[in-house]
């Protein structure tokens, strides 16, 4: 890319406003988030002075940049509080090279280096798993729920007091377990608590999970999170499968006020949303016939309609490489409706769309890979692109 970004205006007509109610803002205060108007979406576009060339998305040195500055600086999204409900429950994950684990002591939820004190063996295999200890497979060290050494076999010569787990800065917030690598990040509350007013008719807080499945991708981190804040795609990726559905032309924009986050939605034509006695506690119809998008930078991206809800787990690798790995949840007083079959059917569904998105996805990797791309350019329905490259770009070089 170069020059500025710049918008088709053509598309101004196509945009619908929304009512919204007043959420917190950054420094704690009430304020209105008043509807997004087009004027105020094509600033937002139009305001983008720093961002990115298609380089950016295949460079290692800018991956590497990405790393320190922006995804270790942030919070990432590790697990839900209800896949660790039980004591000795675990979710072991590697994220950005660190190898982490979560795990359920009592009431308590920690999260430490999946990392032995002795030579530094990973503990735990990725993925779930449950116990009372923590066992290194190398030596047999053996470290308790809250992290502290409980055993090391035949080193009745060595002064092992103090030993423990290193310890990685967490948070829950709306019901995710999310970690902050570099133990510096504002917390959640602060940076997504106006979020926390949108996402409120879902109550995400009490959803529990109900199936994950995992899909390997071979893009930039940035494009995956890029696809999915804005629907405007849907009249293309997905014009048999969701654009009829969930027309890309009734989106609607949620104002962040500049804060890391974005949200939007995007009207259900009637019928799709089913009978309002299936529909999640607390919806109310306004909410329940729209499809709910939205995404916490960097890397938490989520959202639900009427009867269920989803949310995707973005791990990048590499410049190019990253894992997606999707997550339906539901609301715990409602499990009874999700059965087996209907739980595959749900999750072929959505594996059918992310099928769709994953080969644009391929296709905008390889024209930004290719040097013939030299301007990217951003229409009305995209202002949470722009709103996100201009985060990104800030926390790059404020650092």
């Amino acid at each position: 890319m170069s020059g500025v970004v710049t918008t088709h205006q053509t598309q101004v007509p196509c945009f619908h406003h929304a009512p919204f109610e007043p959420p917190p803002s950054f420094a704690g205060e009430y304020r209105r988030v008043v509807p997004v108007s087009l004027r105020r979406i094509l600033t937002l576009v139009s305001d983008l002075h720093a961002h990115f060339k298609p380089a950016d998305y295949v460079s290692a040195e800018q991956y590497a940049r990405e790393v320190d500055d922006v995804l270790a600086a942030g919070w990432l999204p590790l697990c839900r509080v209800d896949q660790l409900q039980r004591p000795g429950e675990r979710i072991a994950m590697t994220l950005l090279g660190r190898p982490v684990v979560a795990v359920r002591d009592g009431d308590h939820i920690s999260v430490f280096g999946n990392v032995c004190a002795h030579r530094g063996s990973t503990i735990v295999d990725d993925g779930a798993g449950s116990g009372s200890v923590l066992v290194c497979p190398y030596h047999r060290w053996s470290y308790r729920l809250d992290g502290t050494l409980i055993g090391a076999p035949l080193t009745d010569d060595a002064d092992l007091d103090g030993v423990c787990l290193p310890v990685v800065r967490h948070a829950v917030w709306e019901g995710f377990v999310l970690v902050n690598l570099s133990g510096a990040a504002a917390e959640p509350d602060l940076l997504f608590g106006s979020l926390s007013a949108v996402l409120e008719p879902w109550r995400w807080s009490e959803m529990v999970t109900v199936a994950t499945k995992r899909f390997e991708s071979t893009w930039n981190w940035k494009i995956m999170v890029e696809n999915w804040i804005e629907c405007y795609h849907h009249l293309g990726t997905h014009r048999e499968t969701v654009e009829p559905f969930q027309p890309a032309r009734t989106t609607r924009l949620v104002s962040s006020e500049g804060q890391p986050w974005v949200a939007m939605t995007v009207d259900t034509l009637d019928g799709v949303e089913g009978p309002a006695d299936e529909w999640m506690p607390g919806i109310d119809p306004q909410h329940g016939t729209s499809l709910s998008i939205w995404a916490a930078f960097p890397l938490l991206l989520g959202g639900g309609v009427a009867r269920y809800a989803f949310w995707l787990q973005v791990v990048p690798i590499d410049a190019s490489r990253h894992d997606v790995i999707w997550h339906l949840v539901a609301h715990p007083d409602q499990l009874d409706r999700f059965d087996p079959d209907r739980v595959a059917d749900l999750m072929a569904m959505l594996a059918e769309v992310h099928a769709e998105d994953m080969a644009v996805c391929a296709r905008v990797q390889a024209g930004l890979a290719s040097g013939l791309a030299d301007t990217v350019r951003l229409v009305a329905l995209e202002a949470p692109i722009a709103a996100f490259q201009r985060w990104l770009t800030g926390c790059l070089t404020t650092r």
